[in-house]
């Protein structure tokens, strides 16, 4: 349970941390808790194709030749889903060629590490004895 001191020490230290002020602090902080960014209010994130989502629309409406608010409204809801599940795509490509590598790297080390028991009498890591010729690879 808190105490009552606890409590106004927080208290105190909440009006020292109220997060950033001016617009350009604000703009910095938007998007940290941006994970995949399918639930976001912009359609389009920092360092994606803006230029690409405007026609991607611009080719939907082409085709769909909306009339009136309800087809307008429908036709931006359905771009702006195509544009969001590309973004998702990308994103599960990038997990599981993450995932891939990681499963390279383990299976890397499962190898390395049969060597060494393949040569248990050599220290690990390996030992420079010749600093001469250590010296003399290290200028070639």
């Amino acid at each position: 349970m808190t105490s009552e001191r606890q409590k106004a020490a927080n208290r105190a230290n909440a009006l020292h941390s109220t997060g950033p002020k001016t617009q350009e602090g604000k703009a910095v902080v938007r998007l940290n808790a941006l994970r995949h960014g399918l639930l976001t209010r912009d359609v389009v994130l920092p360092g994606e194709d803006a230029d690409a989502f405007e026609d991607l629309l611009n080719q939907v409406r082409a085709e769909l030749s909306p009339v009136g608010p309800i087809e307008e409204l429908l036709v931006d809801r359905a771009v702006n889903t195509m544009w969001r599940l590309g973004r998702l795509a990308r994103a599960e490509t990038a997990l599981f060629d993450w995932r891939v590598r990681v499963l390279k790297v383990n299976q890397l080390a499962d190898q390395v590490g049969s060597y060494e028991v393949m040569l248990p009498d050599m220290p690990f890591p390996p030992h420079i004895t010749d600093n001469a010729a250590h010296a003399e690879l290290a200028r070639a």
